[in-house]
């Protein structure tokens, strides 16, 4: 009877030492596949314009002890764009505003100030129904060209690197808007083809970097 016992005792201990193994096995595996998934990580593409950005708040913050203002004016020489800016937000589904005229250049009061690090994202109109607008020409900027952003005597000078074209759905959000280390302006408009129900299907993107001295 005690060797029958002691038998059903080797028994429950080894099935319970089983359960504990596999279930550390099992806690192990999802563990290691929970930080190390088989695919890497992508970034979700979403609409144009709802953007990843700081708060006004970590705006300040990051702009602190930097030469840094709010921009008023947007000069790019080689396009013949001479234009006032005014700040934007966001509309009513959460979107960057644009400007409210064809002839001046929106600035996201939610992202960097001009000299300052972090993304200044400009926008601007490519065109109304009386023709070409604003920043019509974007597209014909050369890379090396000086982008200079002014306020009341102070100056924050920046050269074009890139001009890119992108659909509608690719638009990389997560570069424009979010915070960088990087000193940097993002110029935004329309480009074609044009759909009567959807608008322009590109976006146009400009990145220059600040020249410090």
């Amino acid at each position: 009877m005690r060797q029958q016992l002691d038998s059903t005792s080797f028994v429950v201990r080894s099935k319970t030492l089983k359960l504990i193994v596999i279930g550390s096995l099992t806690f192990l595996i999802w563990s290691a596949h929970a930080q190390a998934p088989d695919e890497p990580f992508v970034m979700p593409t979403a609409e144009f314009a709802e953007p990843l950005v700081l708060t006004s708040e970590q705006v300040d913050r990051q702009s602190f002890h930097t030469n840094s203002f709010i921009p008023s004016r947007l000069l790019i020489p080689s396009i013949d764009v001479d234009a006032s800016i005014e700040a934007v937000g966001k509309d009513d589904v959460g979107r960057m505003d644009t400007p409210s005229d064809e002839d001046r250049v929106g600035w996201y009061r939610y992202g960097a100030k001009a000299g300052a690090t972090g993304n200044v994202v400009l926008s601007g109109h490519l065109d109304d129904l009386n023709g070409p607008a604003i920043f019509a020409n974007l597209d014909r900027l050369p890379i090396g060209e000086v982008v200079t952003l002014q306020q009341k005597g102070q100056v924050a000078t920046y050269e074009v690197v890139s001009v890119n074209r992108y659909r509608l759905e690719e638009v990389p959000l997560a570069s424009i808007f979010a915070a960088t280390q990087a000193k940097r302006i993002q110029l935004i408009t329309c480009a074609g083809p044009y759909d009567e129900k959807l608008g322009y299907r590109d976006r146009l993107v400009v990145t220059a970097h600040l020249i410090e001295t």
